[in-house]
């Protein structure tokens, strides 16, 4: 009796469970191919489709700030949001892997995207409902400049 219920009660259990580690490794599988379409979706558009305001920062070779960016991040504080939160600034940009000064700004101003609901970026809201000329596609170039730039500071090591 023992042998006629427990080997194919065993059996089916271990057929249960490869099933349903079968469905584990394909989501697995197809998590992955969803974060890689995600990421090249979200470096294009970070790429592509972002303004800056030439007032506040130089179209040379690398963008540069201006002196009035400089005081818009000031007074934007975003000097001491982004001080008191390097961290999370530089783990978005490490996630990246730059080699290169360019997938810095490119991995910086995507930072500028990725943090932009933490309750610390709260002050980007005030300041576009405060000043409806301005947006993001234009604001985040400008702070992820910012971003870059101290980065490169930090990691002297990325030197083209």
């Amino acid at each position: 009796m023992i042998v006629i219920i427990g080997i194919p009660s065993a059996v089916g259990a271990f057929v249960y469970i490869s099933r349903k580690l079968q469905i584990l490794s394909d989501l697995k599988t197809d998590v992955a191919k969803v974060k890689n379409n995600l990421k090249v979706v979200s470096d294009y558009l970070t790429r592509h489709h972002n303004k800056f305001n030439p007032s506040e920062l130089r179209a040379l070779s690398p963008l540069q700030l201006t002196e009035e960016g400089r005081r818009m991040i000031e007074g934007l504080g975003f000097h001491d949001v982004f001080n008191e939160n390097k961290n999370d600034f530089w783990e978005v940009i490490k996630e990246a892997k730059p080699e290169l000064k360019y997938d810095v700004e490119v991995a910086a101003v995507k930072s500028i995207y990725a943090l932009y609901d933490r309750p610390y970026m709260n002050f980007l809201k005030v300041f576009f409902y405060n000043n409806p000329e301005r947006g993001f596609e234009d604001t985040a170039p400008t702070l992820g400049v910012f971003v870059r730039d101290e980065f490169l500071r930090e990691h002297p090591e990325i030197t083209q």
